[in-house]
């Protein structure tokens, strides 16, 4: 479960809160708290699990996804599979949210710009 953490962390290409990024995976929040606890000294976490999630520096990044450079089989992070384990999980997470009329607006047809982004985001949080 670390190494998938770890993964979509290093792969995404924006920041997730510690909250979206447990609905994203399907991780329970007490197993998302006690992964984030070892990380801190390569992750800025935030006490409130709505702040984003960051690393600390942008190299550690390049270095667990250069092979060479990572030789800890346990901590190297095949991009590709990375992403394709945020694929599968977005799917999923689209496949169980998303309906038409998500945001249940009057009027069909309307663009996202008419609407107010509060709503929007309320309706489709950061992780979908």
């Amino acid at each position: 479960m670390l190494r998938n953490v770890l993964r979509c962390i290093v792969v995404l290409f924006s920041s997730l809160s510690s909250h979206s990024l447990g609905r994203l995976l399907d991780v329970t929040k007490h197993d998302m708290d006690q992964r984030l606890d070892s990380l801190h000294t390569k992750l800025d976490i935030p006490k409130d699990q709505t702040h984003l999630l960051y690393l600390h520096h942008p190299s550690f990044r390049d270095f667990l996804l250069n092979k060479d450079r990572c030789n800890d089989p346990r901590f190297w992070v095949d991009e590709k599979q990375a992403r394709q384990l945020l694929a599968n999980n977005c799917i999923r997470l689209m496949s169980a949210s998303h309906k038409q009329n998500i945001c249940g607006l009057d009027v069909p047809g309307v663009l996202i710009d008419e609407i107010e982004s509060t709503q929007v985001e309320q309706c489709l949080p950061p992780e979908v």
